[in-house]
C-alpha cells in the first residue's frame, strides 16, 4: 500500500495543475468563445425590376442598396441580424426608397448568403408607369472634312448602343440615374475606339428618347501643312496647275488630332491620291499618284505623281570651269525629253537641246532600255548632224549616279558623277578629254 502513494501524489498534483489553469483562463476562454460566434463580414445585394431595369442601372444600384446594408449589418453576428431582420429590412427599403426615383420599392428580404459570414440583401422594385421605349441617337461633328467625318463616324458606330443598354425600359423618371453612368461609359466607349475626341450629350428623354452627342477633337491637332508635289516622269511645272485643287484637300486635314491622323494614315493617304488620281488630265497621261504623310502638329505632305507609260522632263543645265564647252557657247542648255514606254524597261524618245547663247539647237531621237539591276543603255541619233551617241547610267544610290556618253562624230567621251541635292536639283562632276567642270542641272 505505501508504493501507491506517489502515484495517488501524482495524479493529485495533475488535477490541481488542471483546475488552476483552469481558473486563471476561466475568463479569457470566455472572451474567446465568444469572438468564435459568427459574424457578417460581407453583403451581397440582388436587385430585380423584371424587363424594367436595364443591366447598367442594376449594377449602380446594387452598389447603393450595398452600402446602406454594409452599413447596418457589417461585424454584427448573425444571430444578431436573424434577431433583427424585420427591422434591417424595413430600414433598407425605407432609405433606398427614399433615393429613389422612378421606381417603388416593393419588398426587401435579408437572409443568409451561399458563403460564410455572408448576408445576401434582395430587392423588388416595382417601375413607375412610363418607360423608355425607344432610343434615337445623332452625332454632331462640326468642322471636319467629309472623309475625316466619315471615319471618324465609322470608329464611333455602336455607340448608340452604349445609350440603349443603359436607358431602354427605365421608367422616364428614372433617367437621372444614368447621367454620371452614361458619361463613364461614353468615355470608356471613346476611350476604346476613338481615343483622340471626346464626347459631350444632351438627352431628351421620353418614351421615344433621343440623344444629340457632340464629338471634340483633343489636343495636339494639326495646325499646319506643308505639301510637296513632286514627279520623277512628269513636268514638275505641270503640277502647280494641279496645286490648288490638292492644297484644298490637304488644307481639309488641319484641326484633326495628330494621332487620329496617325492611326488613319493609310485611309488619309488613299483618298488624298484619289484627289489626283481622278483628274481628267491625270488619266489621259496614265498619271499615278501616290501620297506619303508625316503626321504631327506641322503636318508634311509628300505627293509623288509619275507615269507609267511616259517620260516628259524639262531640264536646265549650267557648266562651270569648262573652257572647252565655253567656246563653242554650250554651257547653258535647256533640254526637253519627250519619251513613250513600249513596256516597263523599253522606252523610244525624242529629245531637243536649246542653247541659249548661241540660240541654235539640236535634235535627237533614241532608244533605252533599263535592266533589272537599273543600268540604262541608251542609243541616240542626232537628226541634225547626223551621228550617233550612246550613253550608259549606273544608278548607286538613291542620290548618286554614274553617266558615261560617247559621241560618233568626234570620239568624244564624257564621263560624269551626279549627285541629287534634291528633287529639284542636281549637281554632277564632268571630264572629257580635254578638261573637268562642274555642272548643275534643274528640273522644272
Amino acid at each position: 500500500m505505501q508504493k501507491k502513494w506517489p502515484c495517488r501524489s501524482a495524479c493529485l498534483l495533475s488535477a490541481l495543475w488542471v483546475m488552476s489553469l483552469c481558473w486563471l483562463w476561466g475568463p479569457f476562454g470566455a472572451a474567446a468563445a465568444s469572438k468564435w460566434k459568427p459574424v457578417v463580414e460581407a453583403v451581397q445585394v440582388q436587385v430585380q425590376a423584371g424587363d424594367n431595369l436595364p443591366e447598367p442601372v442594376r449594377k449602380r444600384m446594387e452598389k447603393s442598396v450595398s452600402a446602406i446594408a454594409e452599413q447596418l449589418l457589417e461585424g454584427k453576428t448573425v444571430a444578431e441580424v436573424e434577431g433583427s431582420r424585420k427591422q434591417y429590412e424595413d430600414i433598407i427599403l425605407q432609405v433606398f426608397d427614399k433615393v429613389l426615383v422612378g421606381y417603388t420599392v416593393e419588398a426587401v428580404h435579408l437572409g443568409p448568403g451561399e458563403d460564410f459570414g455572408t448576408a445576401e440583401v434582395q430587392v423588388s422594385l416595382v417601375p413607375w408607369r412610363d418607360t423608355i421605349q425607344r432610343v434615337q441617337m445623332d452625332v454632331v461633328v462640326e468642322g471636319m472634312t467629309p472623309v475625316a467625318e466619315k471615319l471618324l463616324r465609322q470608329d464611333t458606330a455602336g455607340m448608340e448602343k452604349v445609350f440603349a443598354e443603359s436607358l431602354q425600359g427605365l421608367p422616364v423618371a428614372a433617367a437621372d440615374w444614368t447621367h454620371g453612368l452614361l458619361k463613364k461609359q461614353v468615355a470608356s466607349f471613346l476611350q476604346e475606339r476613338a481615343p483622340e475626341f471626346k464626347a459631350d450629350f444632351d438627352v431628351q428623354v421620353a418614351e421615344d428618347t433621343r440623344v444629340k452627342v457632340m464629338l471634340y477633337p483633343l489636343l495636339p491637332v494639326v495646325r499646319t501643312v506643308d505639301l510637296s508635289m513632286r514627279s520623277d516622269t512628269m513636268l514638275n511645272a505641270g503640277l502647280l496647275m494641279k496645286r490648288q485643287g490638292m492644297q484644298a484637300a490637304v488644307d481639309g486635314l488641319i484641326g484633326l488630332p495628330v494621332h487620329f491622323v496617325e492611326r488613319h494614315r493609310e485611309e488619309l493617304e488613299e483618298y488624298l491620291s484619289a484627289v489626283m488620281n481622278q483628274d481628267e488630265d491625270c488619266r489621259s497621261w496614265s498619271v499615278t499618284t501616290r501620297v506619303a504623310l508625316t503626321p504631327g502638329e506641322r503636318l508634311k505632305v509628300m505627293s509623288r505623281s509619275d507615269s507609267d507609260m511616259y517620260r516628259i522632263r524639262l531640264e536646265g543645265w549650267a557648266d562651270a570651269g569648262n573652257s572647252w564647252g565655253n567656246q563653242h557657247d554650250t554651257s547653258l542648255k535647256a533640254r526637253l525629253h519627250l519619251g513613250r514606254m513600249l513596256s516597263g524597261r523599253s522606252e523610244v524618245f525624242s529629245q531637243v537641246d536649246f542653247f541659249p547663247q548661241s540660240v541654235k539647237w539640236g535634235w535627237d531621237v533614241g532608244y533605252r532600255y533599263t535592266l533589272p539591276s537599273g543600268t540604262a543603255l541608251g542609243l541616240r541619233y542626232d537628226v541634225r548632224d547626223d551621228y550617233v551617241k550612246v550613253d550608259f547610267i549606273q544608278p548607286v544610290s538613291s542620290k548618286w549616279l554614274l553617266r558615261y556618253e560617247y559621241s560618233d562624230i568626234d570620239h568624244r567621251s564624257e564621263y560624269g558623277i551626279r549627285y541629287k541635292l534634291h528633287d529639284f536639283l542636281s549637281l554632277e562632276y564632268a571630264m572629257d578629254e580635254h578638261n573637268s567642270w562642274l555642272r548643275f542641272i534643274g528640273y522644272f
